[in-house]
């Protein structure tokens, strides 16, 4: 391609920290960023997927790129936007029964680990986060704070969350986890009377 670019000109030549430095500035400039989709540094390019300032163009070359990696953070992001229909051929495609990928998965369709962004970014529809939780191995529907990401996204359906809500606590945690999962129940609760509370308002 003919950049303009002084950078996106010379990324070839850069060293790794180099291109990572250039991914994960906020004010780097467009030519630069679909430079970098371009490199080999899968690093770069991951980290230039978590830049909040990626654009439109460059965000949709690491889309297309192959496997599941970019597409899990660009999701989580909410940097691509998909339809129902693609979030459910997405998951199927590149994430459903592939163990490899479970973290990834539930970057791509829970959003952060962190409570601040919990359920952020992610517009996983309702019908698929129940999928995904009937599809989750028995390792992680046995951790509570997994199941709290489904509480605490944005699409969490009452189903799902009375699901949670009753779940009984797992053998191997009632001598040392019982407060965590009754502290889930709780939460699942009051998200069921969100939940309600709002459907009913919406009805009136």
């Amino acid at each position: 391609m003919n950049y303009t670019s002084p950078y996106a000109k010379n990324v070839g030549k850069m060293y790794n920290h180099e291109v990572v430095a250039l991914a994960k500035n906020r004010f780097t400039d467009a030519d630069t960023m679909l430079a970098i989709t371009k490199h080999w540094y899968r690093l770069g390019k991951e980290y230039l997927a978590n830049n909040e300032n990626i654009t439109p163009e460059a965000a949709q070359e690491l889309w297309n790129h192959k496997g599941y990696v970019f597409k899990a953070v660009l999701l989580s992001k909410g940097t691509i936007k998909l339809t129902d229909k693609e979030y459910t051929e997405t998951y199927r495609k590149y994430f459903k029964n592939n163990q490899r990928s479970v973290w990834r998965m539930q970057q791509a369709f829970l959003g952060g680990y962190y409570w601040q962004t919990q359920g952020r970014g992610s517009n996983t529809p309702p019908e698929l986060l129940e999928e995904i939780y009937a599809d989750l191995p028995e390792d992680e529907a046995s951790r509570s704070y997994t199941l709290e990401r489904f509480i605490n996204h944005q699409n969490c359906s009452l189903d799902l969350a009375l699901r949670i809500g009753t779940t009984p606590t797992p053998e191997n945690e009632r001598k040392y986890g019982a407060n965590q999962w009754e502290r889930l129940r709780n939460t699942a609760m009051l998200k069921v009377a969100e939940i309600t509370k709002r459907e009913s308002e919406a009805s009136r």
